[in-house]
Formats: C-alpha cells, sequence, structure tokens
C-alpha cells in the first residue's frame, strides 16, 4: 500500500500529510533535501488516521515556521490523541479557500473517506487534485503513476482498498455516487493525488473503475475472505 506525502513549493511551502511515523527517516530525509525545514510554512492534513500524522510532531520540532492546516474536528481528534500544538494550528471553517503564497486550495470533500474530518484540496494555480483516501489501492510493487500499473491490477487494487476503507460504496445508489463523481471531474484537475496512489494525470480512468464497481447495490466483487486478510493484514 502507497503511502504518500506531498510537498507543495512556491513562497509559502506547504506540506500535505505527514507519512507513517515507521517510515521516518527515509521521509525526512526525503522532505529536507527538497525544502529547508525553517522554511516550510505549512501542514495540511488531510485527516488523523496514524499513516497520515505519524511524523507530525517531528516535523514541528524541526520546522518551527510551520502551521498546521486542519479542521475543527480535526483539531479535536488530535488533542485527543496528544498529537501537535494547538498553538500552531490553523482551523479552515467548512467551504473556506485557503491561500497560501499565491495558491488557492478550495476544499474538497472526497467521494469516500473513513474519518468524517477528511479535507481534500483542488489547487486552482496547478489544478491538481488531492483526494485524501480516496482512489487508493494495494498495489504489487513500486510504482511513480499509474500508467505504469496494468490495468486489471489498478483495477483490482483499487476495489480492494475501497472495500476495506469504505465499505459503505457497496450500499451506495448509482446517481449519488455519479454525482460526487461527475463534480471532481468537472473540475478538470490535470493531476490527481492520493494518500495511497501513485501520481495519476487522468482522473477518468479512476473515477471509471468506482463507476463500474459501485452505485449498484450490494456488491459482491470483493470476497468476504478476501476483505477479511486485507483487514487482518493493516490491524
Amino acid at each position: 500500500m502507497p503511502v504518500n506525502a506531498f510537498l507543495m513549493k512556491g513562497p509559502e511551502p506547504v506540506l500535505v500529510d505527514t507519512g507513517l511515523s515507521a517510515l521516518r527517516a527515509p521521509m525526512l530525509e526525503r522532505l529536507f533535501q527538497e525544502i529547508d525545514p525553517e522554511d516550510l510554512r505549512w501542514i495540511w492534513l488531510s485527516h488523523t488516521d496514524a499513516d497520515h500524522i505519524g511524523n507530525l510532531d517531528r516535523i514541528l520540532e524541526l520546522a518551527p515556521n510551520a502551521t498546521v492546516v486542519t479542521s475543527f474536528l480535526g483539531a479535536g481528534k488530535m488533542g485527543l490523541m496528544g498529537v501537535g500544538d494547538p498553538d500552531r494550528f490553523r482551523l479552515l471553517e467548512p467551504g473556506e479557500v485557503f491561500e497560501a503564497g499565491g495558491r488557492r486550495l478550495h476544499q474538497v470533500k472526497p467521494p469516500y473517506y473513513d474519518a468524517p474530518e477528511t479535507m481534500g484540496f483542488f489547487d486552482e494555480t496547478d489544478r491538481v487534485l488531492f483526494a485524501a483516501d480516496a482512489f487508493g489501492a494495494l498495489v504489487q510493487g513500486r510504482a511513480d503513476e499509474i500508467d505504469e500499473i496494468p490495468a486489471p491490477a489498478l483495477r483490482e487494487g483499487m476495489i480492494a482498498w475501497s472495500s476495506v476503507d469504505a465499505p459503505w460504496l457497496a450500499n451506495i445508489d448509482r446517481p449519488s455516487l455519479a454525482g460526487i463523481l461527475g463534480m471532481l471531474e468537472s473540475l478538470g484537475p490535470e493531476v490527481m493525488l492520493s494518500g495511497h496512489l501513485p501520481v495519476a494525470h487522468r482522473l477518468e480512468t479512476l473515477t471509471g473503475i468506482i463507476r463500474g464497481a459501485y452505485g449498484l447495490g450490494i456488491t459482491d466483487i470483493v470476497r468476504p475472505e478476501a476483505a477479511a486478510e486485507i483487514e487482518a493484514a493493516f490491524s
């Protein structure tokens, strides 16, 4: 399972999520090859799962000028977990457009997620859509872009991941799902980023897979024993 964090460079650099603590050393080494810690200005947290905030406290120690961008619920959950510094939180109102060094990040609720505080965004400057956990996939090996993954493997991996991370998709009705996916497509993103997928340049490839797998009522696409194996692997 890919576990991604992203760095958006510019006058006010933004780190998107902080990765898994088990991968701390290589993650921080790679991050600070790209940016001086003192230059990091913002940390956008999609949600408070361990694979997204695992290195938050350490990065806040190393990056004294960084402020965490989160929601009221996200801040509350971090408080319960004893993670982060409330004095360095910037809470976004629902629907608020966040501006950072000329970038305008529009909040986007991903089409599926496993935490209610989840915040994706659309960057109107570079036309980048960040979908948090949505469109993630279990893959067989390292890949930098989805074009490196055979189409059948991509489809199978996306369905497997979404069935575990958002099992309620099996019960969604097709018109509702179509409306949600269509809204994302209407943004016209040139790049689609997910916390658990290699970089994608054709959102329609991903929305097409989800459209074909769900919105049909209860699905038996993923066998119960296969879902149980995946859940056991991540428990």
